[in-house]
């Protein structure tokens, strides 16, 4: 192949990328997701001081809610500005949803098995961690599924 043909062929990959506008969201798809999110996370910052968890809990449920408030905000900024909302955000927030699925066994106790948090504190970090799981593996999801973030392979 000579080298004309080569760039003649790059050019012509470029014009296509061109046309696709794969960085934008006219739709603002996702927005809600992203305020779920964020409004999850503020839950978590209140719920810290209305159900009073011990300790260790305590803290894990502040800095997962700022986390949540700051990470479901900033995506929600990019989707209502006609952008795409961030794989990377959207992995993490799974990964802190599953964090909260795990902290009432890991942190739940100062005593081992025998002092646990109430049953309210317990279900409340499972049930808001499977929400947060399932919204910030949904939120990942939809955002992969562009050739920003899965650019076609160079022949």
């Amino acid at each position: 192949m000579s080298d004309s043909e080569v760039y003649d062929q790059q050019e012509h990959r470029g014009d296509e990328h061109d046309r696709r506008e794969v960085d934008t969201n006219p739709t603002e798809a996702g927005k809600w997701v992203s305020a779920l999110v964020a409004l999850l996370g503020l839950w978590m910052l209140a719920e810290a001081f209305i159900l009073n968890p011990i300790a260790g809990n305590f803290w894990s449920d502040i800095i997962v809610g700022a986390a949540l408030l700051v990470l479901g905000g900033y995506n929600y900024y990019r989707r209502a500005n006609e952008q795409l909302g961030s794989v990377g955000v959207g992995a993490f927030v799974a990964l802190l949803g599953l964090w909260l699925i795990a902290t009432p066994f890991i942190l739940g106790s100062t005593e081992g098995f025998a002092a646990v948090e109430t049953d309210l504190e317990f279900w409340n970090d499972i049930v808001v961690g499977l929400l947060v799981f399932v919204l910030g593996a949904y939120s990942a999801y939809e955002a992969r599924d562009t050739d920003v973030a899965t650019p076609a392979a160079r022949t």
